[in-house]
C-alpha cells in the first residue's frame, strides 16, 4: 500500500541522493624529504597534516597512522585502532607498469583514511581527501621518475571528528522535513472519551 508519507519519503531520498557531492582524487599537498614517520615515538606516534608530517605526536588535531605497508612485505599497525588488523588492506605494486594500487575494505568500527603518503629514495609524497580515501592507483614513474619501485604506502586516519559537509546537511534537513510534512498532512483522528 503507497501513502502519502511514503511517496514523500521517496521523493525527499531521490533529491537528497541527488544533492550528495561528487567524489573527486585525492590532491597533493606535497613532497617532502625523509621518512615521514621516522624519529621519536614510533609508528602510533605520527600524524599528517596539510604541511607535511610529524612524529612528535598530535599537535593541533593531526591525523594519526593507521596501518604502513612495505615493499618487502612487512607492515606496521597503528596500536590506535585496536579493531585494524591489516586485512583491511590490499597494496599491489605491479613492476612492468611501476604503478602501486591500494584497496581498503574497513570493518565495523574501523577509521576511515583522509591522507596517504607514498615514500621512496628518501622522498614522501602526502595526498589528502575531504571524503574517506577507499582505494587507489599511483604511477610511480611521475613521482620517482630516477627511482623506480617504492619503499613503504602509509594511511592515515581523520584524527579528529568530521565536520558534516553541506550535502550531507542538506540530507538531514531534507529528510526531516518530509517527515514532518507527511506528518501534519495526515488525517486527525477524532478521540472520545467515555
Amino acid at each position: 500500500m503507497t501513502t502519502r508519507f511514503g511517496r514523500l519519503a521517496a521523493a525527499g531520498l531521490a533529491a537528497m541522493m541527488a544533492a550528495s557531492p561528487a567524489y573527486a582524487a585525492p590532491t597533493l599537498v606535497g613532497q617532502f624529504s625523509g621518512n615521514e614517520c621516522g624519529g621519536p615515538g614510533g609508528f602510533s606516534n605520527c600524524y599528517a597534516y596539510q604541511n607535511g608530517t610529524t612524529s612528535q605526536g598530535q599537535n593541533g588535531g593531526g591525523s594519526p597512522t593507521i596501518f604502513k605497508k612495505n615493499s618487502d612485505g612487512s607492515t606496521d599497525i597503528s596500536t590506535l585502532f585496536p579493531t585494524i588488523t591489516g586485512a583491511e588492506f590490499t597494496v599491489t605494486y605491479t613492476a612492468a607498469s611501476n604503478q602501486l594500487s591500494f584497496t581498503y575494505t574497513p570493518g565495523s568500527g574501523d577509521p576511515v583514511i583522509h591522507y596517504v603518503a607514498i615514500n621512496q629514495a628518501n622522498y614522501t609524497y602526502l595526498y589528502y581527501d575531504s571524503a574517506p580515501i577507499f582505494n587507489g592507483t599511483i604511477t610511480l614513474n611521475t613521482l620517482f621518475p630516477n627511482n623506480p619501485g617504492w619503499s613503504h604506502i602509509t594511511f592515515f586516519d581523520t584524527g579528529t571528528p568530521a565536520v558534516p559537509e553541506p550535502a550531507t546537511w542538506a540530507m538531514l534537513i531534507g529528510g526531516f522535513g518530509a517527515m514532518g510534512f507527511a506528518l501534519r498532512r495526515r488525517p486527525k483522528v477524532a478521540v472520545t472519551c467515555a
